[in-house]
């Protein structure tokens, strides 16, 4: 029963996650095809035709929230990879070593950068300051 809560909480914090992904791009195309634009400005037409500025600061503190959450689980999930293997649980550790892999990318941290960006070039606010 106690497995059952972390898998849970990180389903959601994988759930916001995506939610904020697709606010960031044009749907599941827009985050499939890559993007080779480079600056914000570029990006924020196509990216953001849809997105109401009145949620702008709601969109950012969730991008921030998420944030905070990968930085935070990145050391329990190493934990839980080295215990695993040191257990021989090879499939676990496995596993956990790909959700690590994914979380480190520079590609999920870049998509959550250049959606914060674009948010705030077109819709001229600043991210909300760190609680």
């Amino acid at each position: 029963m106690t497995k059952l809560i972390p898998a849970g909480r990180s389903l959601v914090v994988g759930a916001v996650a995506v939610g904020v992904l697709t606010l960031g791009t044009a749907g599941i195309a827009g985050a499939a095809a890559p993007d080779t634009s480079v600056s914000a400005s570029s990006a924020t037409p196509a990216a953001l035709a849809h997105f109401n500025c009145a949620n702008a600061t709601k969109a950012l503190t969730r991008i921030e929230k998420v944030e905070g959450h990968v930085s935070a689980g990145l050391p329990k999930l190493k934990a839980a990879e080295a215990k695993a293997a040191k257990a021989g649980r090879t499939r676990r550790a496995a596993r956990l070593e790909k959700r690590i892999k994914r979380l480190e990318s520079t590609t999920f941290g870049d998509r959550l950068t250049k959606a914060s960006a674009a948010i705030e070039a077109k819709c001229h606010v600043a991210a909300p300051a760190a609680s």
